[in-house]
């Protein structure tokens, strides 16, 4: 379902919430699954947004290094070095200093 469809639904749902007795009540209990739906397209939108981003500039990172794999990892540990709350939590290979 779209997040159009979804929006349809949810304002049918609670216009149908407005109705007396057990119609109401289930028109409201359906709003809840329908917010559940809409939570989970609005988190997977900003997932594949950001997925496009990193997309984007890791071509741009491989263009300016000229595809060097060793300017690259050095532009990530100025990186890291620069801005380690940006990367809490992401994984670091360490194979490269182990060797």
């Amino acid at each position: 379902m779209t997040t159009a469809t979804l929006f349809a639904q949810l304002r049918t749902q609670l216009a149908d919430a407005q109705r007396p007795g057990l119609a109401g009540v289930r028109a409201l209990e359906a709003t809840t699954q329908t917010v559940d739906a809409l939570e989970d397209a609005v988190r997977l939108t900003e997932q594949r947004g950001a997925t496009r981003e990193a997309a984007r500039f890791g071509e741009m990172l491989r263009h300016l290094s000229g595809g060097d794999p060793t300017k690259v990892y050095e532009a990530e540990r100025a990186a890291r070095a620069e801005k380690p709350e940006l990367w809490a939590g992401v994984y670091v290979n360490t194979e490269k200093e182990q060797a």
